[in-house]
């Protein structure tokens, strides 16, 4: 169960978007009061000296942020999408402790407000640029190669007649960019060098409210307004849905996967969030946010020890806390006395996932077999006595393991002709 482990405080007015770093050492949190970023080792707040409180001013009002952290310079890039269509970066300079501004691309012809932000990569490795794609309200999907040095440049930006997108978001098996559609179910999936529309899917889920997808790329979560609803990407097949009760208004709230896929995280406008499971659907658990009210954007992250998850309050006029709980890994080490230490080993199975864990469950299966034939062979000599007749004793075994056979035989049970009357090889 998920642990509240802090509550980051700053935020002075409604959270719309927050964003872990990869290492996780900050979260950041945007809205109407600005942007906000906390260091995760002291929950304190980090200096940010271009930030300006001005809610009634949509250059000042940020709905989207996401984190990019470049491997090889070891470098934190803070990208913000604005409600007056700008997009913008934040620098962490390590030596003073501070988000320096950045580079901000102007909107060509309007100044409609950025609806999504996304990264292809969170963690840029060595030699490689980032990859950013950009929807706003307008109609416009641009894309952008990024340096740790922001260096940027554009690699395509398209118009889309007739299509209000709703979010942009990289495949990452592919790196094409799949752009949904507020209302109508409209599905575009753009070729990641040109833009061009290489697929037009029209049955998608109508209206979406926000749309995360999972690591693989295999799956999508919509907000339909009364419920979180999955669906396969490549076929737009419905899944499943995660309902979260009945809301009190038709507003949109965040979903994310963590846990490696295994969960899924939503906001509501009850004050809390909750923790539904992906393989059935079932609520797990509820995350309680103490003020109140909308909880609107939620945000995940896995790390060395466990997982994170981090919600806020999306209530305008009113300062948000950032809530930050984790899920421990359970080991034998951690492991209550009231929990069997083969439960904790199969719950960290299941979180893990991996071809790896499966091959020990594998080994663990294998190794409970060979404990029950050595049980088995060592009770042999009194099933023999009770049976009285070492012929018919060993002719069972041979009959019901014939895998065994051969072992037994070699046993001091019978002699060398009783092996050869029963067709067995002493």
């Amino acid at each position: 169960m998920y642990q509240l482990l802090s509550t980051l405080q700053g935020a002075r007015d409604a959270v719309i978007s927050l964003s872990f770093s990869t290492p996780t050492k900050f979260v950041a949190a945007a809205g109407y009061g600005g942007v906000t970023v906390w260091n995760l080792s002291t929950s304190s707040a980090v200096s940010i000296p271009s930030n300006v409180y001005n809610p009634r001013n949509p250059g000042y009002i940020y709905t989207a942020c996401n984190f990019l952290h470049f491997e090889q310079a070891d470098q934190y890039i803070l990208l913000l999408g604005s409600q007056d269509g700008m997009f913008s970066t934040l620098k962490w300079d390590g030596e003073d402790h501070v988000f320096n501004p950045g580079f901000q691309i102007k909107p060509d012809d309007s100044r409609y407000q950025v609806v999504s932000l996304d990264v292809y990569q969170t963690e840029v490795p060595t030699g490689k640029l980032a990859r950013v794609v950009v929807a706003t309200a307008d109609s416009r999907i641009a894309v952008y190669s990024l340096s740790s040095s922001l260096e940027v440049k554009k690699i395509y930006a398209i118009f889309i007649e007739e299509f209000s997108p709703l979010a942009a978001r990289f495949c990452t098996r592919t790196r094409d960019v799949y752009v949904f559609e507020q209302t109508g179910g409209g599905i575009l999936q753009l070729d990641d060098k040109s833009g061009e529309i290489k697929s037009h899917q029209s049955f998608g889920p109508d209206p979406m409210g926000t749309i995360c997808m999972d690591e693989s790329s295999k799956y999508f979560v919509a907000c339909t307004g009364k419920a979180f609803e999955m669906f396969r990407l490549d076929t737009i097949e419905y899944v499943r849905r995660f309902d979260s009760g009945p809301p009190v208004v038709l507003f949109p709230k965040v979903s994310t996967f963590a846990e490696n896929g295994n969960i899924l995280v939503g906001g509501t406008d009850s004050g809390r969030a909750i923790v539904f499971d992906v393989s059935s659907g079932a609520q797990i658990q509820q995350l309680d946010y103490p003020k109140g009210g909308l909880v609107q954007p939620v945000a995940a992250c896995t790390i060395e020890d466990g997982f994170l998850v981090a919600i806020a309050g999306s209530t305008l006029e009113h300062p948000a806390d950032v809530l930050i709980f984790k899920q421990a890994l359970i080991s034998p080490s951690t492991a209550s006395k009231d929990t069997p230490a083969t439960v904790n080993f199969f719950h960290h199975l299941r979180r893990k996932g991996s071809l790896g864990h499966y091959f020990l469950l594998t080994l663990c299966i294998l190794l409970a077999m060979n404990g029950l034939h050595s049980f088995v062979l060592t009770c042999t000599p009194l099933v023999r006595g009770s049976l009285n007749s070492p012929h018919y004793t060993i002719l069972v075994y041979a009959n019901i393991f014939p895998c065994l056979g051969s072992v037994l035989t070699q046993r001091a049970y019978v002699d060398d002709a009783t092996c050869r009357v029963h067709g067995l090889t002493p």
